[in-house]
């Protein structure tokens, strides 16, 4: 069972809460701006609390339809039934949260492979079709 750390991860010059949800193994799962609306149903939202204390449908349908698509990210990342949504107040304070950081920061570090010169060519070429391309096929 995977644990998915659930926290706001906003700053102060944003307009609208960000909170991300990020795996134990440091697959950033989610990511959801929530309105001043919203923002007090989060946790419900994104799978980390079991019930919706919104009465008021106009707020209700959309925190429902955010908290389906975030267990559908959830199932299609860990599979369904192998994950559980955790909602850290304070996430600094989470060892384990703070492992999952340093996975998603590594992750995003590692060079993105680059194409050579001739391979951008031959891809371009391929998809305009210019004269220069050369045929894949010998027929």
């Amino acid at each position: 069972m995977k644990t998915i750390f659930v926290f706001n991860d906003s700053r102060a010059s944003e307009p609208m809460e960000a909170v991300l949800a990020v795996g134990e193994d440091g697959l950033l799962v989610n990511f959801v701006k929530f309105d001043s609306a919203t923002v007090a149903y989060a946790a419900f939202a994104m799978g980390a609390a079991y019930e919706l204390a919104a009465h008021d449908p106009d707020i209700a349908a959309p925190v429902n339809v955010t908290r389906a698509n975030a267990h559908r990210r959830y199932d299609a990342a860990y599979g369904a039934g192998n994950w559980v949504a955790v909602w850290l107040d304070a996430p600094r304070n989470n060892s384990a949260w703070r492992r999952a950081i340093e996975l998603v920061r590594a992750r995003h570090a590692q060079p993105v492979p680059a194409f050579s010169t001739q391979a951008l060519a031959g891809i371009l070429g391929d998809i305009f079709g210019s004269a220069d391309a050369v045929p894949h096929t010998t027929h």
